[in-house]
């Protein structure tokens, strides 16, 4: 997804629950490829609507959730037929993935102690955590921060520069929430400072738990529908302070004069850096031999537990400009599963010829990979 230019706000700090343009363009962006959205019924809780085919049809829909307003709305729930409810302020909620199971975003529910004890005492804190985490991957400008529809929590979006698989995602989302743990595990013992992530009850929340630091996407397992996220500028929640978009670092209302979206590069870059790491931690130490051009097949070996992005590469199924940190990443995640160096090169020479890389970009590439693997095991 490009960055498309917005209006101008006429008053920045401003509450973000407008009908202009740019608040309709944002919920679009947020609902592209998708066909359904869950909507608030009456009785507080959400069920699915199909969003409309017709762009005009789509965007009236999501001015209504902007001013809150009410409106008919049809249902869908498995194993029911549909059914039109009447709701007396129209709430939208995306899906991600989206129907094509490409993912436009991914999302990070805190949820403040308002859920219950296990709700974060700070989400503010967190969310700022996270926030610099981002801008050390060089991803702020894909960040989109909103608060909750209580106004307590904060929901986290990172939008991205282009639909992505659903693997690469759960990966990206992790490994940003692992590393904002990680920073808030030292500034406590660093800086004697309150965890980030700390809970009503007084625990460390996980990552991925419910009610306190929700994933979204949550596994690669995705459910029919994919999960939801509240989308922003809901005027239903307008009276309690909730679905205002605000700076992620000093948590101000804010308006925004476009669409956020991640640096493509920075994107790729940070989920082969994960996927890296990954393979490291389920590795054990590998022997230390030279490249070889030689590619004859080492037999004995399966590739059914690599990553998916990593079969995705060795059947030539990479974009142009995400090769090369493709063959690198896949080139780590086969060295990590521990398949043989003279096999590994052999399976990202082929995969580099199937989607177009050169054999010297790949065996560069692949060369980096078995550096740093082996790098990061010696003791």
């Amino acid at each position: 997804m490009d960055r498309r230019r917005l209006p101008q706000s006429p008053q920045r700090g401003a509450p973000a629950v407008t009908d202009d343009r740019g608040a309709t363009s944002l919920a679009l962006a947020l609902l592209e490829g998708s066909t359904f959205a869950n909507a608030m019924r009456r009785s507080g809780k959400p069920s699915r609507v199909r969003l409309p085919d017709d762009p005009d049809a789509r965007s009236a829909l999501v001015a209504v959730h902007l001013h809150g307003a009410p409106a008919m709305l049809t249902f869908h729930a498995d194993g029911q037929e549909p059914w039109t409810e009447h709701v007396d302020a129209v709430a939208l909620a995306a899906f991600c993935p989206a129907a094509d199971g490409q993912c436009r975003w991914v999302g990070i529910d805190l949820d403040g102690a308002d859920h219950g004890e296990r709700g974060l005492l700070d989400p503010v804190h967190a969310t700022r955590t996270i926030a610099e985490r981002a801008a050390d991957a060089g991803l702020t400008s894909g960040l989109l921060v909103a608060r909750s529809r209580r106004g307590r929590g904060r929901h986290v979006f990172l939008i991205l520069p282009e639909p992505v698989a659903l693997a690469d995602s759960v990966i990206g989302v992790a490994a940003l929430v692992a590393a904002a743990f990680k920073v808030a595990a030292s500034d406590v013992t660093e800086y004697a400072a309150q965890h980030a992530f700390r809970c009503a009850n007084g625990a460390i929340a996980r990552p991925g738990d419910a009610g306190a630091v929700e994933l979204l996407p949550h596994s690669t397992m995705r459910p029919p529908h994919g999960w939801a996220l509240a989308l922003p500028g809901a005027g239903a929640f307008a009276a309690h302070g909730g679905g205002v978009i605000v700076d992620p670092f000093s948590d101000q209302p804010i308006h925004l004069d476009c669409v956020p979206g991640c640096d493509r590069m920075a994107w790729s870059r940070f989920v082969a850096e994960a996927l890296q790491k990954l393979s490291l931690a389920n590795s054990t130490r590998l022997p230390v031999r030279p490249v070889h051009s030689c590619h004859a097949r080492t037999p004995g070996y399966s590739l059914d537990h690599v990553d998916p992005r990593t079969l995705a590469f060795l059947k030539g199924h990479v974009a142009q400009g995400a090769r090369n940190a493709a063959a690198f990443a896949a080139a780590a995640n086969l060295l990590g599963c521990r398949i043989d160096q003279r096999e590994a090169e052999r399976l990202i020479l082929t995969g580099a010829e199937r989607c177009g890389l050169s054999e010297k970009e790949a065996l560069a590439c692949f060369r980096s990979a078995v550096k740093t693997v082996q790098g990061s095991l010696r003791p």
